[in-house]
């Protein structure tokens, strides 16, 4: 990258229309997976702001990596789990916050379900059903083999069938 494109940034003007479109695309399934793993809007929301700032400062990188929006996704998760690090201590447990940023009745039952499961779980719900990864790429992102993801992923379908008809039953 040219030093004056760095310039050009910092003064604030538009940012490449590919990185532009790229945001656009992909910001809402990774806040939703970010938000899955981190059960908070608010981190959710900073460590997805975190991973597009630092993908728009290497866009150059970013747009040849084989999946950016597994990069973007894997910094996100990244940050979100540090955060969770540093304050656990503060925290033991993520809240329960109603509303999860902005989803709707429908949306929000089914993100309180997701949380119930255990980390891993979400990460594998996340990654493979709302990011549409492949396993190779969850697996990545993850830092686990293949069969893994799709152990996990089975037992979290398990697990939200059970959930369901344990709520079916009874309403």
């Amino acid at each position: 990258m040219e030093r004056t494109e760095v310039l050009d940034r910092t003064r604030g003007d538009a940012p490449e229309p590919a990185f532009a479109a790229f945001y656009t695309a992909s910001r809402p399934a990774v806040y939703r997976a970010v938000l899955l793993r981190a059960r908070s809007p608010e981190i959710a929301e900073d460590a997805c702001q975190e991973a597009f700032a630092r993908a728009y400062a290497d866009w150059a990188r970013v747009a040849a990596h084989a999946n950016p929006t597994a990069w973007v996704a894997r910094v996100a998760l990244n940050q979100a789990t540090s955060w969770w690090r540093r304050r656990r201590r503060e925290l033991p447990d993520p809240p329960d916050v109603p509303g999860a940023g902005g989803l709707d009745a429908d949306e929000d039952a089914v993100v309180r379900l997701v949380w119930r499961l255990p980390a891993r779980q979400r990460q594998v719900i996340a990654l493979r059903v709302l990011l549409d990864l492949s396993v190779a790429d969850t697996a990545e992102i993850m830092g686990v083999a293949s069969g893994t993801v799709k152990a996990t992923l089975h037992q979290a379908l398990a697990a939200l069938r059970a959930q369901l008809e344990t709520e079916e039953g009874t309403s």
